[in-house]
């Protein structure tokens, strides 16, 4: 009888826990950056890109944790990239090359909630983000290649995420992230003997308009 009185117990327990997880959908403007750092005859050097729209698009899922806190994963397709200098072979003028990869994203956020008497919720939190490169373009002067072809990206990011947000009773919510790339997602170490140590790093801010639904 104990047995079965625990078991009981066990199951109501993971009703109530899967009455309370939430799904629910995002999408907004990404504005995205690269930043570039090498040694060139022995000084670092670092220079960033020219920042450039693009999008994020997902689902969502919410497993609280506690009270105030909760579990966040997101599942995105989240584009990244920049506008860059570059120097076309056996020329020395310079162009822009344009370069668009697209990614799917999973951030894995631990989230802080906060409800004020007015029924609207605030949210922030922070957590590591993975990300896979799936597609994309660069291209320059008229020519292009796959972002993700020999000697371009590594398909595998990896940075932090930290967003904020706010949620209506309604179920709207309202967000901002910022994420960081802490992966070198350049695949060329060296170019020629002065310049080498080649790390290209992705920054994404983004702003969002999500719904999550009810419970």
């Amino acid at each position: 009888m104990k047995k079965f009185y625990c078991f009981m117990l066990a199951v109501c327990a993971v009703s109530a826990l899967h009455a309370q997880v939430r799904f629910g959908v995002k999408g907004g403007l990404n504005i995205a950056n690269e930043k570039i750092s090498l040694n060139y005859m022995g000084t670092k050097l670092s220079k960033s890109g020219d920042a450039i729209p693009s999008f994020h698009i997902g689902g969502v899922v919410e497993v609280p944790i506690s009270k105030h806190f909760s579990f966040r994963p997101e599942l995105l397709l989240s584009g990244k990239g920049s506008d860059l200098d570059a120097m076309m072979s056996g020329s020395s003028t310079t162009s822009k090359a344009k370069v668009r990869p697209y990614y799917l994203e999973l951030p894995l956020n631990v989230v802080y909630r906060h409800q004020f008497p007015s029924h609207l919720t605030f949210f922030g939190g922070v957590g590591p983000s993975l990300a896979y490169g799936i597609f994309g373009k660069a291209k320059a002067s008229g020519q292009s290649e796959d972002v993700f072809g020999d000697q371009g990206y590594k398909r595998f990011d990896f940075g932090l995420n930290i967003l904020a947000g706010i949620e209506l009773r309604s179920g709207l919510t309202l967000g901002v992230n910022v994420t960081p790339g802490l992966a070198n997602i350049s695949s060329t170490t060296q170019v020629d003997p002065g310049i080498r140590d080649i790390k290209f790093t992705n920054f994404t801010f983004g702003v969002s308009v999500g719904y999550m639904f009810s419970r």
